[in-house]
């Protein structure tokens, strides 16, 4: 049987006590290297995140004011549901009239009798005698009454998604207290996106929609931005507007000065029909034109 010197032992102790000194330290170095890594890449991800841009601005506003607005004005919603599908009618024009009740209103609804046409205004907040007797007339002689804003100040409608809501809670009084109906369709003033919205326009059409209320813009207009224009212009303006087109929503003015307007409107009904369209008033029913970016005015 082979046996170990003394010496064999001292050496074999000094290399366990060797091991248990090297072992520890190793194994500290590398944990403390991994670590030091770590944390040097933790500092780094903090730093990155610091410099990242604030992008909650771009959500629009907060849910805490989202809500502030909804909770505003809690009766003032649409009282049928909205159809789930709306099938756009064929070779159909619907003729709207903005910023009634006026001075033309009265010829504009004598000329539509006589050519047996239902059409569609939408009102603004006059609300001296006349223009409450014109109202009642509008409703009365079977014609859809819409929403357009009681101000005629774009700056104060447009000032925030609350003022908006104060105004179209009263037109909406303004038409429920004068004709006992609860109008459902409405017109952005100048359009669903305009210059003066622009800030709001999203969190506005997102909030009526909500509401349950259905607004139209129009794919034909009577008159250009600029105004003023004769008889013929406008004529011609809807009837060219109109051509290849299977359908459209015709926007026409119905305000103070507006007179060739109501003066072209036979010409109008004339033309459109002798290219074969039928006439229809607007409801919720109706597929809407709404604008984008590319089509706004």
């Amino acid at each position: 049987m082979k046996t170990f010197s003394v010496a064999f032992f001292k050496r074999l102790i000094l290399v366990i006590l060797a091991l248990l000194i090297l072992i520890p330290t190793a194994l500290a170095i590398i944990f403390g290297v991994r670590y030091s890594n770590l944390k040097k890449r933790m500092d780094q991800l903090e730093e990155i995140s610091l410099a990242l841009p604030d992008y909650s601005a771009l959500l629009g506003p907060d849910q805490a004011d989202a809500l502030a607005y909804q909770e505003l004005f809690p009766e003032l919603y649409g009282e049928r549901a909205i159809p789930a599908r709306r099938v756009p009618a064929s070779k159909t024009v619907y003729l709207t009239f903005d910023g009634s009740p006026s001075p033309n209103t009265r010829d504009i609804l004598d000329t539509l009798d006589a050519y047996g046409v239902k059409a569609t205004f939408f009102v603004s907040g006059q609300s001296d005698a006349d223009s409450l007797a014109l109202l009642k007339e509008i409703a009365n002689r079977g014609h859809a009454i819409g929403l357009r804003g009681y101000s005629l100040s774009y700056q104060e409608i447009y000032n925030s998604v609350e003022d908006y809501l104060a105004d179209f809670q009263k037109i909406y009084d303004l038409v429920y207290q004068t004709t006992g109906q609860k109008a459902q369709i409405f017109r952005f003033p100048g359009g669903s996106i305009n210059a003066y919205n622009s800030g709001i326009y999203q969190e506005l059409i997102a909030e009526m929609l909500r509401r349950s209320f259905v607004y139209f813009d129009w794919s034909v207009s009577g008159e250009s931005t600029r105004g003023g224009q004769s008889v013929d212009q406008i004529q011609a303006n809807v009837l060219q507007g109109m051509e290849g087109k299977d359908r459209g929503i015709v926007m026409l003015q119905d305000s103070y000065g507006k007179e060739n307007v109501a003066k072209a409107l036979e010409g109008i009904l004339e033309g459109l029909r002798q290219d074969g369209y039928k006439f229809q008033p607007l409801t919720t029913a109706v597929l809407p034109v709404v604008f984008s970016y590319k089509s706004a005015p």
